[in-house]
């Protein structure tokens, strides 16, 4: 998975906590202050915003790299992988019937070489 993706979703984490904490959801029995609850908030604010634009510019990059991608006609690892084993499968398929029209041509000419 994309580290920048990690690393926002943490920060989106973070923030909420903070925004939690600061609204007395989570723990009613602390001793902080308004003004700690006043920091904590903006804080969590912050860090969600930052967390959330940061998480949404990394879906954005990586939506636009496959779109790049598929613009340039590039195959995906998945496709790739389709495409060089129906190859394979053809080449496998042409050669056991070339084997068998020679197997088939040699039984009508006598048997072949000896």
């Amino acid at each position: 998975m994309n580290i920048q993706a990690i690393v926002c979703s943490f920060i989106l984490a973070i923030g909420l906590v903070l925004i939690c904490t600061s609204t007395n959801t989570v723990d009613e029995d602390t001793d902080f202050t308004k003004t700690t609850y006043t920091v904590l908030f903006v804080i969590g604010c912050v860090m969600t915003v930052v967390g959330g634009l940061g998480y949404l510019y990394t879906i954005y990059e990586v939506l636009m790299r496959a779109h790049q991608k598929f613009k340039a006609r590039q195959l995906r690892k998945l496709e790739q992988q389709v495409v060089r084993r129906r190859t394979e499968t053809m080449a496998r398929t042409r050669t056991i019937a070339l084997t068998m029209e020679r197997e088939k041509a040699m039984s009508m000419n006598g048997g072949g070489p000896a």
